[in-house]
């Protein structure tokens, strides 16, 4: 049987040609959502780093447009975020025919210098609504920083937004193997204010793409801090962290965390996941939806694309007998599926489904399996402590040595609700990109695989009941 078929997820976003990581830039302007990205849209694989750009009305529909900011001679554009200097307090708003001022849209971005791996932190400005960006002539805005006497080669991801309570812009940055925090009331001039980093041995990852969310909760403001964890031969596999704390303006100062960070997403491809400016009161983030260990092999080539991004997300801060703990929900889902066909059935009975489909679970425990005649399937068990995933027989896995390892195949949870609590599932299929919710949201997983044919069933076992909306 051929290896090919077309992988291109239907509502995921892909490039239309070529590769695609870290999202960039995420912010909510004029009614529209921005989603900039990690490009080379040169190949399928990573090269040049450019800044592609994707707008929604909806967060479910995107539209493709010209790349935003390109490599500069021997300079990639790595991965950054975006402000609008609503008030111009950096004083570079465009003057007007009418004498009224045009603030700028800022880009921070991280320029990394090919030679040498040196990185530093650079601006650009848009002038009209984030189409085409203007370089700052003094660049960098934050030179790279010396770290026992010598230049910092992994100082990247710059996180800027606007801190409301004390009145200045803020910035994390991801500072090799920690997060460092900068201040400023101008966009400009940038002064370090402190850094933070988790203490875990074992845990020994170069950090990337920090970001710091403020949630409103009973007992006041909290802080979740967000960093991706690099792919390192003989480092523990690259995922994203998490910590819930408190921010004085200066500091992140973490809840204590026992054994281990909190994880995003006990899947395996969710990375580099982070959150859009200038929402109001509402949290939403969106994630690279591969894992950088095999991201370049991936066999979606001869489908034009490398890379996609997750759903949009929408975070909320939950207490649990464990602790704050994020809870994730797709946003979108209901209007996704809204004109789909729907079928339900009980334990026991396989039900038809589409390449594209959402699938609802409830019951008190037992298995859960997407399959294809030819015996390729996906698995989710669940039960009163634990969720627990399987890709073992999902597809095709030679593409990658770990790809079908067990490490990489067969995964579990604990749950964070009550003991006895009855389990809602929610599984979005699309394609190749499986994404599932539990409990609210409190456990979820971000998963690739590759059957050769689509999945064409779903069935469950123990006391479940599945309800399942394809898209035909």
């Amino acid at each position: 049987m051929s290896e090919y078929r077309n992988f291109r997820p239907r509502f995921h976003f892909t490039a239309k040609y070529g590769w695609l990581n870290d999202p960039n830039g995420l912010i909510f302007h004029n009614g529209i959502w921005h989603l900039y990205f990690q490009h080379n849209p040169a190949d399928t694989v990573w090269g040049p780093m450019h800044w592609g750009h994707a707008v929604s009305r909806d967060l479910v529909c995107w539209e493709e447009l010209p790349v935003a900011l390109k490599p500069e001679k021997d300079l990639y554009i790595f991965s950054g975020s975006m402000v609008f200097d609503a008030e111009n307090t950096s004083g570079l708003a465009e003057t007007l025919e009418n004498g009224s001022l045009n603030p700028p849209l800022a880009a921070f971005f991280t320029s990394h210098r090919v030679t040498g791996h040196r990185e530093s932190q650079s601006l650009a400005l848009s002038y009209d609504e984030g189409q085409t960006f203007r370089s700052y002539p003094g660049n960098p805005v934050i030179e790279t920083p010396l770290r026992d006497g010598k230049p910092l080669s992994d100082f990247r991801d710059p996180k800027v937004f606007w801190d409301a309570e004390r009145k200045h812009w803020a910035m994390c940055v991801a500072a090799k193997d920690r997060c460092e925090f900068y201040n400023s009331n101008d966009l400009l001039h940038w002064e370090k204010t402190g850094e933070f980093t988790h203490g875990f041995r074992e845990i020994t990852n170069v950090w990337a793409c920090t970001d710091l969310i403020p949630f409103d909760t009973e007992e006041g403001r909290k802080w979740v801090l967000l960093a991706s964890m690099e792919d390192q031969e003989g480092h523990p596999e690259p995922r994203t962290m998490y910590f819930t704390g408190s921010f004085d303006g200066k500091c992140f100062r973490p809840e204590p965390v026992l054994s281990e960070p909190l994880w995003l997403d006990f899947g395996w491809d969710n990375y580099a996941g982070v959150s859009f400016n200038d929402t109001g009161e509402r949290r939403l983030m969106i994630s690279w939806g591969m894992n950088p260990r095999y991201a370049n092999q991936v066999p979606t080539a001869d489908s034009g694309f490398r890379g996609f991004m997750t759903l949009p997300r929408e975070m909320t801060l939950r207490k649990t007998a464990a602790g704050w703990r994020l809870a994730l929900r797709p946003v979108g889902c209901d209007a996704l599926f809204a004109q789909g066909q729907k079928d339900a059935a009980g334990s026991g009975r396989r039900i038809p489904i589409q390449e594209t489909s959402l699938l609802k679970v409830s019951g008190t425990g037992g298995s859960i399996r997407l399959f294809n005649e030819d015996g390729e399937a996906f698995t989710v068990k669940v039960d009163d402590d634990t969720v627990a995933i399987d890709r073992s027989r999902s597809g095709l896995s030679g593409f990658h040595p770990d790809f079908g390892t067990e490490a990489f195949s067969k995964r579990s949870t604990g749950r964070l609700v009550p003991a006895g609590s009855n389990a809602e599932i929610t599984i979005i299929y699309d394609v190749w990109s499986i994404e599932l919710y539990a409990d609210g949201g409190l456990e979820t997983a971000s998963v690739s695989v590759f059957p050769q044919r689509p999945y064409t069933f779903a069935e469950c076992d123990g006391d479940l009941r599945l309800e399942v909306t394809g898209i035909a």
